[in-house]
């Protein structure tokens, strides 16, 4: 069962005067934010999901998941998945960029140098076993080989900006996510609330073919394009994140509606059981949802430094037996719940 907060009380839907509110006062404290800073936390109260157990889960405290040497700590972990080899990739922010671990939380290697990096953000691997990362400091998305020999480099280091193909302007505006589609095209958002918020697409080698999007409320719009997930019918799922959203488009932008909820979607994971999981940010949550209505099945977690309790539940996956690892950028670890 979720951990209940008694100085976390739950909010109604927020009405549409509200809800304006909420993304003025949380443009506002993205804007003042120093580049240097790892997480901003929004200007309004917490928000939980309508949606109070999700049975069949226990947390485990991460210290006694996860087996790290003495000199070397969790930083503040970005994002998490699955290797081919089922072991577990974390990255994170700090001088060891890469950790991974074996399923019984054994560290089994890390590399990467965290100094070629500024604020690391997303992860995925390929179906060739590539990893593709994104930086929102210096707005690139790389590919890497399995020992982070970088491979491709798309957009412009240290520079912001709209891809503009004509004029030969190859920026982004804080990429945060890729996905790729079952032809092998790759998807990233892009937007963590002071950059443009918009979904690009470009081939496997790196071809740019096309974008949309725009900062707004509106379908099609969003306020910061966070995550992405692709099913096996090639429908993009984006989380729109302060607009409490996932919108779903087809791939080539054609918008196919959206699902809405109570508070942040901040992370997503599509598993082989066929559920979609997310994340809600400093809203402190994880949840399984129904693919085919976008209902939310359930949540666990609550803001907090407690066994279970997130200070940003910010991305997640699962691992075969159906384990949930949430990485928390604040508490600066990953988060395990078992699946019982």
């Amino acid at each position: 069962m979720s951990t209940f907060i008694p100085t976390r009380i739950p909010t109604p839907l927020p009405t549409l005067l509200n809800r304006k509110l909420i993304l003025l006062s949380s443009l506002f404290a993205l804007c003042c934010y120093l580049p240097a800073a790892q997480a901003q936390a929004p200007q309004r109260p917490l928000l939980p999901h309508k949606a109070w157990a999700l049975p069949g889960y226990h947390a485990v405290p991460s210290a006694s998941a996860f087996k790290l040497p003495a000199d070397l700590a969790f930083d503040s972990v970005a994002a998490v998945t699955m290797n081919p080899a089922g072991n577990l990739l974390v990255l994170q922010r700090g001088p060891h960029p890469f950790l991974e671990f074996a399923s019984d939380g054994t560290l089994v290697r890390t590399f990467g140098d965290g100094a070629n990096y500024s604020r690391t953000h997303g992860l995925r691997f390929d179906k060739d076993g590539n990893l593709w990362m994104t930086d929102v400091g210096l707005h690139v998305v790389q590919k890497l080989d399995p020992n982070g020999k970088v491979l491709m480099t798309l957009g412009t280091s240290g520079k912001n900006g709209i891809w503009d193909e004509a004029n030969g302007a190859h920026l982004f505006d804080q990429p945060n996510e890729t996905a790729f589609d079952s032809h092998g095209n790759l998807y990233v958002v892009q937007g963590h609330g002071v950059g443009e918020p918009r979904v690009l697409k470009f081939s496997s080698d790196g071809t740019f073919i096309k974008q949309w999007g725009s900062r707004g409320t509106e379908p099609g719009q969003f306020f910061a394009a966070h995550a992405i997930e692709i099913d096996a019918n090639d429908v993009l799922y984006v989380a729109d994140r302060e607009n409490f959203r996932i919108q779903r488009f087809d791939t080539e932008g054609t918008y196919l509606g959206e699902w809405k909820y109570e508070a942040m979607v901040c992370g997503l994971h599509l598993h082989d059981d066929g559920y979609l999981y997310m994340t809600s940010g400093f809203d402190g949550e994880f949840g399984k949802i129904d693919m085919q209505n976008g209902t939310l099945l359930g949540t666990l977690g609550s803001p907090g430094t407690g066994v279970g309790q997130f200070g940003e539940a910010h991305y997640l996956t699962l691992d075969a037996a159906g384990n949930v690892y949430v990485a928390d950028v604040v508490n600066r670890r990953v988060e395990k719940y078992v699946k019982e």
